[in-house]
């Protein structure tokens, strides 16, 4: 198959190299470089080295207000996507697809300042979802987390559903 082969430890490489894992503080550094994020003024402050917190803040700048000169929806809503599924995955291992399915989204009060995010799968939570996945059958898990300014105040309130089933290759 073209674009796959077996490195010599038998493990699947695509043809730019060896899957690898990567450490939550390159992870942390990269993704605050990933344009979409850069964008919108998002930045990934950490990952937690067991994976199980991540924070992020969204800093306003001319991009990324609105018409009222406060944070943007889009980019208050972009600062909560994928992190749960990424916590997640990261626990659960490469044997499992995990996504980002759905979101709710509840603003509050209007992003004045610099809006800080706190997303937790605790690993209770992933080891229960493990579980579930076992038999190889999706899973739908509901996530929740308030975003807010560094007083305090919530701006909104995010739920977020991720999808998680076993990869079907798993074992090879």
């Amino acid at each position: 198959m073209r674009g796959t082969a077996t490195s010599r430890r038998g493990k699947k490489a695509s043809r730019f190299g060896e899957r690898r894992t990567f450490s939550p503080r390159w992870l942390a550094r990269g993704m605050s470089l990933y344009p979409p994020l850069l964008g919108a003024g998002i930045r990934v402050v950490e990952f937690s080295d067991d994976w199980t917190v991540c924070r992020t803040e969204l800093r306003l700048n001319r991009l990324n207000r609105n018409q009222q000169g406060t944070a943007f929806g889009g980019s208050i809503g972009s600062m909560s996507d994928a992190f749960f599924a990424l916590l997640l995955w990261n626990q659960l291992g490469k044997g499992y697809y995990v996504w980002d399915v759905k979101a709710e989204i509840d603003y509050l009060s209007p992003g004045t300042s610099t809006v800080h995010g706190r997303f937790e799968v605790p690993r209770e939570v992933a080891e229960q979802i493990r579980a579930e996945a076992e038999s190889g059958q999706k899973v739908l898990h509901w996530f929740e987390t308030d975003l807010r300014l560094a007083d305090g105040t919530v701006v909104a309130h995010v739920r977020r559903q991720v999808y998680v089933r076993k990869r079907a290759d798993a074992g090879r």
